[in-house]
């Protein structure tokens, strides 16, 4: 059985000046990469930037809650990412914006940086910035590692809140209609945090969630379902404006 690869991942190799002295990384192709997404994975230091743009919700990978900000309700090109692979919201997620690096695990302790080598961002032909400056990491890519590290170290904290909404029993199944077509559901498979069951918690309960800022997190996250009707909406005029131009 294959290892699944990460969304947007098809070539992953261990950064290393041997194999990648004389790379660069051109950032003019932008993120069309992720222009087919529809959801990508958040840590939970972000919901505070991402609930005010984007919704945030969970999916259960086996034992684990694993938090997602949906980017399009539709199995279709996201309306951020334009022709020339410019960003058109306010905010982009930590994991596209640190495509094409990764940090993979080598240990509980330890990671190794990586690189999609079939990224469109990357070059030998001179053109962007360079990976290294000699044999050394360049300034740039020392920046990345660091990214990276810290993307890498939240995997604890959003392990933390997963631990306490399935403890409590505070997720339950989610689904998203289109009224306008007979409850039609556009977007399904997703769990949200039950406000009912997040008012009748006890005090005790209500304590760990506060003491460990899971219960902080929590109404961010049932803010960031607000925004579900603004995906509606830009859905809405982006079908209007491709029925128009096939007119």
């Amino acid at each position: 059985m294959g290892v699944k690869k990460p969304l947007f991942y098809n070539q992953i190799a261990a950064l290393s000046h041997q194999r990648h002295g004389a790379c660069y990384i051109d950032n003019s192709a932008g993120f069309l990469f992720a222009r087919e997404a529809n959801s990508v994975p958040v840590g939970v230091s972000e919901f505070a930037s991402v609930c005010h743009s984007f919704p945030i919700v969970f999916l259960l990978e086996g034992s684990e809650a694993v938090p997602i900000v949906v980017l399009a309700i539709q199995e279709s090109p996201n309306q951020w990412v334009n022709s020339e692979g410019e960003w058109a919201g306010q905010y982009i997620p930590a994991y596209i914006r640190r495509y094409p690096f990764i940090a993979v695990r080598t240990s509980e302790t330890e990671s190794t940086l990586c690189i999609d080598e079939g990224s469109e961002k990357l070059n030998r032909d001179g053109h962007g910035i360079p990976l290294f400056e000699g044999e050394k990491p360049g300034e740039f890519l020392r920046q990345i590692r660091d990214f990276t590290e810290a993307y890498e170290a939240e995997r604890g904290r959003n392990h933390q809140l997963s631990k306490l909404l399935l403890e409590l029993d505070l997720l339950e199944p989610a689904q998203l209609s289109d009224k306008s077509e007979a409850e039609r559901a556009v977007l399904s498979g997703f769990y949200v945090v039950s406000r009912a069951r997040l008012e009748q918690l006890n005090q005790e309960s209500i304590g760990r969630l506060h003491k460990s800022g899971a219960l902080e997190l929590i109404y961010q996250h049932l803010l960031s379902l607000q925004c579900f009707q603004q995906l509606k909406l830009e859905q809405q005029h982006s079908d209007n404006a491709m029925a128009e131009g096939a007119a």
